[in-house]
């Protein structure tokens, strides 16, 4: 039963019925308290879906930074590796360097000492090669154009020097110019300095038969005679070390030989100190010849040298 300030509620079991009367407050009360709880209820569970879908992302942009990270890592962990590889490289070619540069260093100083150049203390290393190499030029262009070395391709000897003695065919007591090689018929016969080839025939008023005379730069020239045969025509240019003839033993002669003479100027030397004459030994025979202004030559060569120089200095420039 209900009136409209109250309405009743009727449990009826085993024991009887029961009746509860409650105010009309009561019953909205109860509705409105059943709305809130279903409001709650409902609220909640979009709160947690909504917690849930942002648990979710997080995770997923957790993951996605750990995979980057990770990646990240492998790629500094690479580089590094990298690194450490090209340090040891740099490190291996560093040290074969320094050996190279001390190899060279005493490679240097073999070939200074070899040419007589004495560097300044704490000279740069290309300073000393640059000095070594325009000494080398200045010394070598000495060499190739003045007679030096044996002119004998097989070194039998030697019958007779440079002075007094008595000649062998006429007997007579003769001053001799040259120095006679002793040698078998047809060994060879080398020119011992570059030239143009000024005489190459049979020369019948020096005794000396089959003769070969070379012109040399700066007033130097050699004479070779008694050849069983010619190489060279008058005329041509030849090279140090070129064939030029074999021994023989025509003309005057007692047996096959070499007569070999050197002139500068008109004036016969003895070519002993310029068959002697050398690299290892070069200053030597400033001191042993005498009669040659070896200062103007040697500064006319190093003249050329200065001049090849600065030729190379305008190519590097451009």
């Amino acid at each position: 039963m209900s009136s409209r300030q109250h309405f009743t509620i009727t449990i009826t079991d085993v024991h009887g019925a029961r009746h509860y009367s409650f105010s009309q407050f009561v019953k909205k009360f109860v509705w409105v308290l059943m709305i809130v709880f279903f409001l709650v209820v409902t609220g909640g569970a979009g709160s947690i879906w909504w917690l849930n879908k942002e648990v979710e992302e997080i995770q997923t942009l957790k993951r996605q930074a750990e995979m980057s990270f990770l990646r990240a890592l492998d790629e500094r962990q690479n580089e590094y590796s990298n690194l450490v590889e090209e340090k040891a490289q740099l490190i291996n070619e560093l040290e074969e360097k320094i050996k190279q540069v001390g190899f060279l260093d005493q490679t240097l100083q073999g070939l200074e000492e070899l040419i007589g150049v004495q560097p300044e203390i704490d000279a740069p290393i290309i300073e000393r090669v640059k000095i070594t190499q325009l000494t080398t030029l200045e010394k070598q262009i000495m060499l190739d154009h003045i007679p030096n070395g044996r002119p004998v391709g097989v070194f039998r000897g030697v019958s007779s020097g440079y002075g007094w003695r008595t000649h062998p065919v006429r007997g007579t007591r003769e001053f001799h110019y040259g120095i006679d090689y002793r040698g078998e018929r047809g060994a060879p016969v080398l020119a011992t300095a570059d030239a143009v080839v000024e005489y190459s025939g049979y020369h019948r008023s020096s005794g000396y038969g089959n003769l070969v005379i070379l012109s040399h730069a700066y007033g130097f020239k050699t004479f070779y005679g008694h050849l069983n045969s010619l190489n060279v025509k008058t005329g041509q240019f030849i090279n140090k070390g070129d064939l030029i003839g074999a021994i023989g033993s025509t003309g005057v002669s007692t047996g096959p030989h070499l007569h070999y003479e050197v002139n500068f100027v008109q004036r016969k030397l003895n070519p002993a100190p310029f068959v002697q004459w050398g690299l290892e030994d070069y200053d030597s025979i400033f001191d042993k010849v005498e009669g040659i202004p070896w200062g103007s030559l040697s500064q006319a060569i190093r003249n050329q040298v200065e001049k090849v120089e600065k030729q190379l200095l305008l190519r590097d420039v451009q």
